[in-house]
């Protein structure tokens, strides 16, 4: 007698195969999105980092004022935010970098210093930048007290202020944010 035998696999096989092989490929498809995300994430980082360095510049040249571009000498007085660092004789404020989250733009405008009210251009999607500024109280030369709080009260300019700037930008969901501070010094010479 002969004995016919089919083997193969069974509907149920199939599925279970399909499952897998199902598992397999969205795992595979999820690694490539976060991997997509990642590098999404690192471009803002680092154009974020690389905003808040050519600002922290900028505003380093406007103490120095030594671009030619610059027709009146700018110095150290602007060197403030808005509403702050009055000049010493006509009481009128010289700051001149705006408060508060501000968007960033591609163009600094006709001064050519970037976080001023003149900043034109394109404002780069998702990313915001601030800039603080404040005076530094030097306890060996203080200055007058409404400049200089806390410290004792003097009659010398301020000399130290520091600097904040802060870009905040979207990453993914996520808000995040680059800060880089330093302290300014004012050594210019006076006869």
């Amino acid at each position: 007698m002969k004995h016919n035998s089919e083997s193969g696999f069974s509907y149920i096989d199939v599925m279970i195969a399909l499952v897998i092989l199902l598992v397999g490929v969205l795992g595979l498809l999820s690694g490539i999105t976060a991997s997509i995300v990642q590098t999404r994430s690192q471009e803002q980082q680092l154009l974020a980092k690389q905003v808040t360095t050519s600002t922290m510049e900028s505003i380093m040249s406007v103490k120095e004022s030594v671009r030619e571009t610059v027709q009146n000498f700018i110095g150290w007085g602007a060197v403030g935010n808005v509403g702050t660092n009055p000049h010493p004789i006509t009481g009128l404020s010289q700051g001149i970098f705006l408060t508060g989250f501000r968007p960033v733009t591609t163009d600094p405008g006709s001064d050519e210093i970037v976080g001023t009210a003149d900043d034109t251009g394109t404002p780069i999607p998702g990313m915001q930048r601030q800039i603080v500024i404040t005076d530094l109280c030097d306890p060996d030369r203080p200055s007058p007290a409404p400049l200089c709080n806390p410290g004792p009260a003097g009659i010398f300019p301020v000399r130290f202020r520091s600097v904040q700037v802060t870009v905040r930008y979207q990453a993914g969901a996520v808000l995040r944010q680059e800060v880089l501070n330093t302290v300014l010094t004012d050594y210019t010479v006076q006869n």
